[in-house]
């Protein structure tokens, strides 16, 4: 039966290199040489053997999904899909997983609360953005709901006041009703509840000076409308003015100032 002749430490730390009848047989992790006592003198059967590099693929298995996990929290899923990127099998994968979690690496409840104070704090989501992220990397329904109270309606609206001015200032070229779809559309694709957008649209108007509102949406109108003109330069009569007045519907302004353009424009040709 083979004997184990020599024991070498590799430069990598934790990693030892087992030699049978002083010939190579295995590189080995530190606990795996504790556990099968892989000192010199130790006989090695062929069964050990086997055993010996089942237990070091695991191993390898728990230190990639240590190293994952180490200094960001992960979910069990983001650790199993990083895993399995690295092709191990299912049931070494679960092995590595049920380690990390009793050794307290892995806890999807502390890190959905964890991502959730976080969300809830910068605002790039809204609650339910900030939730169905969760449910994406993996988070049981149960976990999630569990934690669901930790980003409420307070925190979504105290974002929202920012998020609507700035994108208002963003679309501030556009006539008010577009700017105020493409800023509903925005923050419904980050989550937000439409609400609460909405009631955020209401405080924006009611916390600006609007007066100068109606000559920047016939400024902007002026601007669409010439584009508009130029773009169907080549029909005439009532079918130059309905492609006008149909571009510019489609761009959100009203039809009492389409008609007030369309005539002062046809009047100053």
């Amino acid at each position: 039966m083979p004997v184990v002749t020599k024991v070498t430490q590799q430069k990598r730390p934790g990693r030892y290199n087992i030699y049978l009848d002083d010939e190579f047989a295995i590189a080995v992790d530190e606990n795996i040489l504790i556990r099968f006592d892989l000192f010199k003198g130790t006989e090695v059967s062929d069964t050990m053997l086997a055993e010996v590099q089942a237990a070091e693929y695991e191993q390898k298995a728990y230190a990639t999904g240590l190293l994952y996990a180490t200094g960001q929290l992960r979910s069990r899923y983001q650790v199993y899909l990083k895993l399995r990127e690295k092709e191990f099998p299912i049931d070494v994968i679960n092995h590595a997983l049920d380690r990390l979690e009793k050794a307290h690496v892995l806890d999807d409840r502390q890190f959905a609360s964890t991502y959730l104070a976080s969300a809830s704090h910068s605002g790039k989501l809204g609650r339910k953005g900030a939730l169905q992220k969760l449910k994406e990397w993996g988070i049981s329904d149960d976990i999630v709901q569990d934690v669901a109270d930790e980003y409420d309606d307070r925190d979504e609206l105290e974002h929202l006041d920012e998020l609507v001015a700035k994108l208002m200032h963003k679309y501030q070229r556009q006539a008010h009703r577009m700017a105020e779809q493409k800023v509903m559309q925005n923050l419904l694709q980050k989550g937000f509840a439409s609400r609460n957008i909405q009631q955020a649209l209401h405080h924006y108007v009611l916390e600006n000076d609007t007066a100068d509102e109606p000559d920047q949406e016939w400024e902007n109108l002026n601007r669409d409308g010439e584009k508009a003109f130029q773009r169907y330069h080549q029909y005439t009569g009532w079918d130059l003015e309905r492609r006008v007045k149909g571009y510019l519907a489609r761009r959100g302004y009203t039809f009492d100032l389409i008609n007030r353009f369309v005539d002062d424009y046809q009047k100053n040709i």
